[in-house]
């Protein structure tokens, strides 16, 4: 009887450290239409939360040891990042960074977060070709880095930072420790979303105008491969467990799904109209995607490719512009 009640017990716990791993997940999308954050609940699949950030937000990261999320605001008159705290929602700091910031990137092991500095144009041409270097602790930027123009995206993959220069089709890639460029690639297009697969080695970068993705070796820096996905490529996540990785494909209104270990296109799953940002659940087998043309938020399974839940958002109240969301993170 003893021995039952200790399996009822253990089969209880389980149940409940499940519970809570899937419960406690939330989904943060930034609506560039109208300068807010939604939060959204993965169990009930509604928004529970909304709150104020800059003027257009776009990129988001989130910082899971501290529960800070941290908002890129690419509006040229804003360019900054809010600092929120995910207990309250609140802004801890707003810091000012280069002009028409896309995205940011966090650097634990030395204490600093990335964020580009992507579009600034001046008599026809974009002069911006620097990532700003923030110190986690102040809060404050502590220099910037000349990388390429129009740095637009950003991932690191084992000491190295890999940058798609969207205004010069080029790739870098920066050493984290020293912050100098060590290697800059030519790609065939405009570059936008990275995304790195850690056990394999592999970065992968969006190439928007050709519909295409760029596969590099972060080892060896050499590229590997360029897989033809579709119209308008945007945005990478990385399923690392399942070797997988998705790409937005903005024109198509489709999903593109790489197997990871072949590099090759398996599947084009149908979403919403416009998809940008996305962003993949190993553990809970399920794919975000932001469609930015009808302001949602498509769940999708990613075993059957079917979608299992979808969410309208917020379309913008602050102007004319019709869609409104963005980036994407997880918690």
């Amino acid at each position: 009887m003893k021995g039952k009640v200790f399996l009822l017990i253990i089969l209880l716990s389980i149940v409940m450290i499940i519970s809570v791993s899937y419960g406690a997940k939330k989904v943060y999308v930034t609506n560039a239409g109208n300068n807010t954050v939604s939060v959204i609940d993965t169990e009930s699949l509604k928004v529970i939360n909304t709150f104020r950030v800059g003027v257009w937000p776009a990129g988001i990261t989130i910082d899971k040891d501290t529960g800070r999320a941290y908002v890129v605001n690419s509006n040229t008159a804003d360019s900054s990042v809010c600092v929120i705290d995910l207990k309250s929602n609140s802004i801890i700091k707003s810091i000012k960074v280069g002009k028409g910031p896309m995205s940011i990137v966090l650097d634990k092991e030395h204490g600093v977060a990335y964020a580009t500095d992507t579009e600034y144009i001046v008599d026809g041409k974009n002069i911006n070709r620097t990532l700003s270097l923030i110190d986690l602790n102040t809060n404050e930027v502590k220099g910037k880095i000349d990388v390429g123009v129009g740095p637009f995206d950003i991932k690191i993959i084992d000491g190295k930072l890999f940058v798609s220069n969207s205004g010069e089709w080029t790739v870098s890639v920066l050493d984290t420790g020293t912050r100098k460029v060590i290697k800059k690639f030519k790609v065939i297009d405009t570059p936008l979303g990275v995304g790195t697969h850690g056990k394999r080695k592999k970065v992968y970068v969006a190439i928007h105008g050709k519909g295409s993705v760029s596969v590099f070796d972060a080892v060896n820096l050499k590229e590997l491969k360029t897989l033809k996905i579709g119209k308008s490529a945007w945005y990478i996540a990385v399923d690392d467990v399942h070797d997988r990785a998705y790409v937005s494909i903005r024109e198509d209104n489709k999903i593109a799904v790489i197997d990871t270990e072949k590099d090759e296109v398996i599947e084009r799953i149908e979403v919403g109209k416009a998809p940008l940002g996305i962003a993949v659940d190993p553990e809970a087998n399920r794919l975000y995607v932001v469609n930015h043309g009808d302001v949602s938020l498509w769940i999708i399974d990613t075993k059957t490719y079917k979608k299992i839940g979808e969410i309208k958002l917020t379309p913008a109240t602050e102007g004319t512009y019709s869609g409104s969301p963005w980036g994407i993170a997880l918690y």
